[in-house]
C-alpha cells in the first residue's frame, strides 16, 4: 500500500475521534436538571427545571424571577400567541422567499405545556429555567423535534428555541437534545414573527454571533398577554382560536385580575399594584 493510501485511515480515525469527543464534551457539560411532575417526562415529550449555568439564557447576570405562579388557562393565550415562519433557504444566490407565519405550537402542544409549565415554573428557583422537548413522527423513519427554554425576568417571560421541527433519524440526535434541549444541531430554520406585546431581544452581531449562531429568543409582557390582548392580526387563520379572554376593554382586564387575585394566584399587594398600572394606563 503506497504512502498516500496509509494517511487515508489515519485521517478517518482522528476525524471519528473528534466527532466523538464533542459529543461527549456536549453530555459532559449538561446542566443539573429536575423532574417535577409525572406528566412532565414522557418518551415523547418533557418540561423539567435545570440549573442555568450558561450566558445565553439571559444578558445580564439578574436572577431569575422564580418561582413564577400562573395558571393553565393564563398560559393558553401566552402559548397560541407565538408564532414563527420558516427562513427562504436560497441556492445559489437565489434568493426564496420566507415561509408564511404560523402558529409556532400545535393545540396538542399548547394543552400539554400549559399543563406543565404551571407546575413547573411553581417550583422554579431564581437559578433555574424551565427546558422542554417535543416530538413527532413524520415518516416511519424521520421525526421531528423541537427543544428549547423558558424563564421569567421581572415582567418579560422569555423563550429560546434551541431547535424547531429539526428532523432527525438517529436516536443519538435525540438522546442529545434530551439532555441539552439548547444544543442547536442545526442552524436556525425558522425565526419568531413577535406581535403585540411580545419583541426580539437585541442580538449581538460580534464575531462570538458569526462563529457561534445564537438560538432564536423571543420576549413576552405576559401579563398583558394572559389579560385579553388582541390577537396578531394575520396571525391565525380565519376561525382560529384566538386567546381565552376576548374582552380587552379596561373593566373586563379589572375583572380577570380580581379572578387572578380570588384564585389565589396573587397577594393583595401585588393586586393592588396591577389594579394601579391598569387605571394608570387608561
Amino acid at each position: 500500500m503506497t504512502e498516500g493510501g496509509k494517511a487515508k485511515p489515519v485521517c478517518s480515525t482522528h476525524m471519528l475521534m473528534m466527532a466523538v469527543l464533542a459529543v461527549a464534551c456536549s453530555l459532559g457539560s449538561v446542566a443539573t436538571s429536575r423532574v417535577v411532575c409525572g406528566m412532565c417526562e414522557e418518551p415523547d415529550r418533557f418540561v423539567r427545571l435545570q440549573v442555568s449555568t450558561r450566558d445565553r439564557h439571559a444578558e445580564s447576570t439578574q436572577p431569575f424571577s422564580h418561582p413564577f405562579r400562573w395558571s393553565v388557562e393564563q398560559w393558553k393565550p401566552i402559548l397560541r400567541s407565538i408564532q414563527v415562519r420558516k427562513l427562504g433557504q436560497g441556492v445559489l444566490f437565489i434568493p426564496v422567499p420566507n415561509g408564511p407565519t404560523l402558529p409556532a405550537f400545535t393545540p396538542a402542544e399548547v394543552d400539554y405545556l400549559s399543563e406543565t409549565l404551571t407546575r413547573a415554573f411553581a417550583q422554579a428557583q431564581p437559578s433555574e429555567v424551565v427546558v422542554f422537548g417535543l416530538t413527532s413522527q413524520k415518516t416511519k423513519e424521520i421525526s421531528e423535534i423541537t427543544t428549547g427554554a423558558w424563564f421569567v425576568i421581572d415582567t418579560q417571560l422569555h423563550l429560546i428555541l434551541g431547535n424547531y421541527r429539526e428532523a432527525f433519524t438517529m436516536s443519538s440526535i435525540r438522546e442529545l437534545l434530551w439532555q441539552d434541549p439548547l444544543h442547536m444541531i442545526a442552524g436556525s430554520l425558522y425565526e419568531f414573527v413577535p406581535g403585540p406585546y411580545q419583541s426580539l431581544p437585541r442580538e449581538d452581531n460580534g464575531l462570538r454571533t458569526f462563529l457561534i449562531p445564537e438560538a432564536p429568543q423571543l420576549a413576552l409582557a405576559y401579563q398583558q398577554l394572559s389579560l385579553g390582548a388582541p390577537p396578531v392580526e394575520g396571525g391565525h387563520e380565519k376561525g382560529a382560536p384566538s386567546s381565552a379572554y376576548t374582552d380587552s376593554s379596561l373593566e373586563g382586564k379589572l375583572q380577570r385580575l380580581k379572578q387572578i387575585r380570588d384564585h389565589g394566584l396573587i397577594t393583595d399587594d401585588e393586586y393592588a399594584v396591577k389594579k394601579k398600572a391598569l387605571l394608570d394606563g387608561f
